[in-house]
């Protein structure tokens, strides 16, 4: 995904803060203010793991390292996001009948 010439976890974590600005004008964040904090710490822990793979350290000994803990920010941001967005579409369905 590239966002403003931003590929890789670093782009997807400013699309969903982008996203979730946007939400704002929807009228629906009053309803799912809980939810969206879990999506929002989803975006954060994908921009943390942007910042792990943009490779600031690029000595031999913390490459593997560095790539563990990309995948396990990203895998906590997928999680986080996952769990937010079906917690908000229960909330939102919920509401409609």
């Amino acid at each position: 995904m590239e966002i403003l010439g931003l590929t890789g976890s670093l782009g997807t974590g400013i699309g969903l803060l982008l996203g979730l600005a946007l939400l704002k004008y929807s009228g629906y964040v009053a309803a799912v203010r809980k939810e969206l904090s879990y999506i929002a710490a989803g975006a954060v822990f994908l921009l943390l793991a942007g910042v792990a793979e943009s490779g600031l350290i690029q000595t031999e000994g913390f490459a593997t390292a560095i790539s563990y803990i990309n995948l396990i920010f990203v895998v906590v941001a997928f999680l986080l996001t996952l769990i937010g967005a079906l917690l908000m579409a229960v909330q939102i369905f919920s509401k409609i009948r």
